[in-house]
């Protein structure tokens, strides 16, 4: 996580509202941008990607509220051939879910289609205490969109920022 996240997270984590049950502190918000590093756990089928490598990625989250604590969060995420964007969730204090779609080339009969492949993904968040994030990202399954009969794959990976 950069150093201006951190002083922008525990700034608003301060004068957030107090979560009940949370011993007076403070509950974690999602805000800021993020350098998140990642090990890719699943790679299969998937060009370029293989299991332990290591990818390093800037995301961006924006509460979608006007006060904060917000229970949504707009994430945009940077990826190896451009960004894409997905709405994330609370799901309890401190973690966030969401589920988004982008779109791959994909290269059939000798040539590349623009979309090619659709990459539909979820992303879960947690922040910590402290400010610190740990996410996963889980892609079971790829769907063609081009007239070729092949087999896709999928990926995951576990990031903290």
């Amino acid at each position: 996580m950069t150093r201006p996240a951190v002083v922008v997270l525990a700034a608003l984590a301060a004068t957030a509202a107090l979560a009940p049950g949370a011993a007076g502190q403070p509950a974690p918000q999602l805000q800021g941008t993020f350098q998140m590093t990642g090990r890719i756990t699943v790679a299969h089928n998937v060009r370029g990607e293989h299991v332990g490598q290591v990818v390093h990625r800037t995301w961006t989250f924006t509460p979608l509220c006007p006060t904060l604590p917000c229970p949504t969060v707009q994430l945009v995420r940077q990826r190896a051939t451009g960004t894409d964007s997905l709405t994330l969730h609370q799901t309890q204090e401190g973690s966030y879910t969401g589920d988004g779609r982008y779109l791959a080339p994909l290269r059939c009969a000798g040539r590349i289609y623009r979309p090619g492949q659709a990459v539909p993904y979820k992303i879960t968040v947690h922040v910590t205490p402290t400010g610190q994030l740990a996410a996963t990202y889980v892609n079971r399954s790829r769907i063609n969109l081009t007239p070729c009969i092949g087999v896709l794959g999928h990926d995951s990976a576990r990031y903290t920022g």
